[in-house]
C-alpha cells in the first residue's frame, strides 16, 4: 500500500507540474502574440508614413540617398565642369556653388580656370569614386594654383606649399563658410589636414583674425578637433563642400 501511495503522489505531482507548465506556456504565447501585434502595428504605421508625399529634392543621407527634380550647375566663364552628367544637386546647393565660384572668379579675374568636380547624378544614388554625393548636397571644387598645372582643370592636382595659390583658395573656403547660416548653406567642408595648415598659416600671416580661423579650420585644434573644414583622406587636391538639408525637404537627412 505504501508503494502504491508513493506512485500515486509522484503521478499527481507530475500531472500538476504539467498543468502548471501548460498554463505558463499558454500565458507566454499570449504575451508574445500581444507583443507581435504591437510590433506589427508600429511597423505598419512606419510604412504608411513613408508613403506620404515626399517634399523637396534631397532624399535620405549624402551616403545613402537619392535626388528628385534636380537642378543642374550650368557651364560658365572661369570654371570647367569635369563631368557634366554629375553636375546635379538641390537648387540651393547649385545656387550656392554658382554664387561662390562666380564671386571668387570676379575677385581674381587673372586666375586660371577653376575645376569643378562631381556633385550628384541627375537622380542621385551611388556613383563611382565616391561614398557620398548621393542626395544632391555634396560638391567637389578644385583648388587654385600659382601657375596652372598640366592636365588641370581636366584633373585635380595635389596642393603643396610651393604650388598653391593661397589667396584665391582661401577665398573659396571663406565664401562657402559665409553661407553656413543660410537655408541649405554649407554645413562642413573636407580638406586634407596638411593643406589646411598651409591655408591657415597664410591667412594668419595676412591679417585674418585668429579666432575666425580657429572656427574655420580643424587644423587649429589638431587632428580630431572641431572645425568647419575637417580632414578627410584623399582630399589634398580639392575641396569637398557638404550643404545642409533645405528646410522644406521632408526626407532629407
Amino acid at each position: 500500500m505504501r508503494a502504491l501511495f508513493v506512485v500515486f503522489c509522484v503521478v499527481a505531482a507530475s500531472s500538476a507540474a504539467d498543468a502548471k507548465t501548460k498554463t505558463a506556456n499558454k500565458k507566454h504565447h499570449h504575451v508574445a502574440a500581444k507583443k507581435h501585434a504591437r510590433h506589427a502595428k508600429s511597423h505598419a504605421h512606419e510604412r504608411v508614413a513613408v508613403r506620404d508625399p515626399v517634399q523637396g529634392q534631397s532624399v535620405g543621407a549624402p551616403w545613402d540617398g537619392s535626388l528628385r527634380d534636380a537642378a543642374k550647375l550650368p557651364e560658365g566663364d572661369g570654371y570647367h565642369i569635369r563631368r557634366p552628367w554629375r553636375a546635379f544637386g538641390t537648387r540651393s546647393t547649385v545656387d550656392e556653388v554658382q554664387h561662390v565660384i562666380t564671386d571668387v572668379i570676379a575677385d581674381f579675374p587673372d586666375n586660371h580656370v577653376l575645376a569643378i568636380g562631381d556633385l550628384s547624378a541627375e537622380h542621385g544614388g551611388q556613383i563611382t569614386e565616391h561614398r557620398s554625393h548621393q542626395s544632391g548636397r555634396d560638391a567637389d571644387i578644385g583648388l587654385y594654383y600659382k601657375h596652372k598645372p598640366d592636365n588641370y582643370p581636366k584633373d585635380f592636382v595635389r596642393a603643396t606649399e610651393d604650388n598653391l595659390d593661397c589667396a584665391a583658395t582661401y577665398a573659396l573656403v571663406d565664401r562657402f563658410w559665409a553661407t553656413r547660416n543660410q537655408d541649405g548653406g554649407a554645413q562642413m567642408m573636407f580638406l586634407d589636414y596638411e593643406v589646411q595648415g598651409i591655408l591657415y598659416h597664410w591667412a594668419l600671416d595676412n591679417g585674418v583674425d585668429e579666432s575666425k580661423l580657429d572656427k574655420q579650420f580643424q587644423f587649429a585644434h589638431g587632428r580630431g578637433g572641431e572645425g568647419f573644414v575637417r580632414h578627410e583622406p584623399n582630399h589634398d587636391n580639392h575641396l569637398h563642400v557638404r550643404f545642409k538639408c533645405p528646410a522644406d525637404d521632408s526626407y532629407c537627412k
